[in-house]
């Protein structure tokens, strides 16, 4: 299994701490957030780590280099970050994504266990989830018995879009090397081809689980905290609730932040296949 990080945005909303770093080098308790993942990559076991820069992406190779203790780095140049969104950069990553893939954005924190949890799932494709609650927003799902059954984007919730149970994504997928090749892949070709390079790959996921494709279970965060950082309130929030790091370099939340799993509720989604690592 290998893992794809997404970093080649510009971090607009970040400014302007993001003037001079890249997002993804924002930094928690003196760490940049995509540290903290290579070390959750890592100790779940992954030794291959594809990661898309663009924006000040020499500043990431630089700081990382080929390998993160045991995993191998890659890298994959975006120049155009400043007019396409990441269905691009993902394309981009095309001839990497010749296995089963965890697809990851790089302006995440999380729990180290939130990854353990997914792998030792046994599902062809999952989306791991959070029950949606204010402030979030975003892309959501809406999900059938564990099934997937719409993925809608931020752009097409209306005023009155009814989140009693919406289920927000992560921006973490597990998705199988079969998905790769015979849905998703075609299907990013396709939004290149027609130019539609400034869309979020999320546009290709929700089409084809509308057009039932793509069978896509949702793995709930349970007890498992993460926050996603856009702005600067973000970052300061993410301190907050992950106060101080582990021994080991990982974020731990703060115990009163930990929202429990409903009664009865499953922090697993429906299993489909076994995945390899």
């Amino acid at each position: 299994m290998k893992a794809v990080i997404l970093a080649a945005g510009q971090g607009v909303r970040l400014r302007p701490l993001t003037n001079d770093i890249p997002k993804c080098l924002a930094q928690v308790h003196g760490k940049p957030l995509l540290h903290y993942q290579l070390e959750s990559l890592n100790r779940a076991g992954f030794r291959h780590c594809v990661i898309v820069v663009g924006y000040l992406g020499h500043m990431v190779q630089r700081r990382f280099g080929s390998r993160f203790a045991n995993m191998r780095i890659t890298y994959v140049t975006n120049d155009a970050f400043e007019n396409t969104n990441n269905i691009y950069s993902l394309w981009l990553a095309r001839r990497h994504l010749d296995d089963d893939i965890l697809l990851l954005e790089a302006d995440l924190l999380f729990e180290y266990g939130l990854l353990d949890d997914l792998i030792r799932g046994r599902y062809a494709n999952a989306a791991v989830v959070d029950r949606f609650r204010p402030p979030m927003n975003g892309t959501v799902i809406l999900a059938r018995e564990g099934l997937s059954a719409s993925m809608v984007l931020k752009s097409q919730q209306p005023a009155d879009f009814d989140y009693r149970n919406a289920l927000k994504t992560v921006n973490v997928y597990a998705l199988s090397k079969e998905t790769m090749k015979q849905q998703l892949l075609p299907t990013l070709d396709s939004y290149v081809a027609q130019g539609l390079t400034n869309e979020f790959y999320e546009a290709v996921l929700a089409r084809l689980i509308a057009q039932g494709d793509m069978e896509m279970a949702v793995h709930l965060t349970g007890r498992r905290t993460w926050a996603e950082v856009d702005t600067l309130e973000d970052l300061h929030d993410a301190e907050r609730i992950f106060p101080y790091p582990l021994p080991g370099g990982y974020a731990i939340p703060q115990p009163d932040r930990i929202s429990a799993p409903a009664v009865g509720e499953a922090n697993a989604a429906v299993p489909v296949r076994a995945r390899r690592m």
